[in-house]
């Protein structure tokens, strides 16, 4: 008899299907993998004796009696690994007896989780104004956002100068992003094109948080052009996409379709003001109501606003004292105050 550690090719093949459908019988698989049952029989038996598997003799079979699976007793032996995987959930069962017309369990998982996300989406929550927290602080100078619980937010979109201080302004909120944001988070940063090498760069610096992507959106026409000393006319507003760990969310188009009005602009809070249809678009596309929503260089208030009236809770900073002051003002009239 073969050992574990001497398997020949076909072997392997063997006890790999077997890691997944061990509760096939020897014939099935044999008869999938185009090989003889007895053959898998001693692998299988190989695989017992060694110890390294108990947890698939003791597997939980619960799924192997539901009733969709009696009712197409040869389903198992058409799937593959994946399939396999993903036809032992409960709720892929339910969904796949429940919608005949779907005969894969791969498909029925995914519009399983469509309608879990979905269901994240459409949820109803409701704020109150202890929900958002917005201070003056210098994103800077690290030590003063010790109040914001590490690996507690879910998304930082920040807007900072697009001057020559971007770059310094950007490593604070590298620094800060990569400390509060839990993990799979993302960090969104609303950037110009002069100094967008040296962003970056600043960006980079804490190696907790790695570039992503780039997301581009159109801006407002009539838009100054910040860049005409180098000759070139922007018509996209850049958005720089960082992550902290591994991204799970989920897929996002590169290209945002926001703000739809050539007019658009936001700047009747703040000189520098994003337009609030591009910054709501981004919360919708990249949390869930009940999330929390951090902006380090908050400026006028536009992504507090868009938070609260999302159902988002909100935590902001900025270093201008008067910014928060105005932010504060905004919020608190979501809420029904009129001071």
């Amino acid at each position: 008899m073969v050992g574990i550690a001497r398997l020949t090719e076909k072997q392997k093949k063997i006890q790999e299907y077997l890691k997944t459908a061990w509760e096939l019988s020897d014939r099935s698989i044999a008869r999938i993998l185009g090989v003889s049952h007895s053959t898998v029989g001693l692998v299988r038996q190989e695989m017992k004796k060694s110890g390294q598997f108990d947890h698939l003799c003791n597997d939980d079979s619960e799924w192997m009696n539901h009733p969709y699976i009696q009712a197409n007793k040869g389903l198992l032996e058409t799937l593959n690994p994946r399939g396999l995987r993903a036809i032992k959930r409960l709720d892929v069962l339910d969904y796949m007896m429940t919608h005949p017309q779907i005969k894969s369990p791969c498909v029925a998982q995914a519009y399983l989780e469509r309608e879990k996300r979905q269901k994240r989406k459409d949820a109803r929550v409701v704020l109150n104004i202890n929900d958002v927290d917005i201070r003056v602080a210098d994103v800077r100078q690290v030590g003063q956002f010790d109040w914001i619980r590490d690996n507690s937010v879910d998304l930082c979109i920040c807007d900072p100068p697009w001057g020559k201080s971007s770059p310094v302004v950007c490593e604070g909120i590298s620094k800060v992003a990569a400390t509060k944001l839990r993990d799979g988070g993302s960090l969104l940063v609303l950037v110009g094109g002069s100094y967008l090498p040296d962003v970056i760069t600043a960006l980079s610096s804490d190696k907790r948080l790695r570039y992503h992507w780039l997301l581009t959106c159109k801006l407002p026409q009539g838009s100054p052009a910040s860049v005409s000393w180098l000759k070139v006319q922007s018509k996209v507003r850049l958005v720089l996409w960082f992550v902290k760990g591994k991204y799970i969310g989920d897929i996002v188009a590169d290209y945002i379709d926001r703000p739809t009005s050539d007019n658009t602009t936001d700047k009747s809070h703040h000189e520098w003001g994003a337009p609030e249809e591009l910054v709501s678009e981004l919360i919708r596309r990249f949390t869930d109501p009940g999330d929390t929503i951090a902006d380090f260089t908050v400026g006028g208030g536009t992504t507090a606003v868009s938070s609260v009236l999302l159902g988002r809770r909100f935590l902001g900073t900025d270093i201008d004292a008067e910014a928060i002051k105005t932010t504060m003002r905004r919020v608190r009239r979501l809420f029904g105050y009129t001071k």
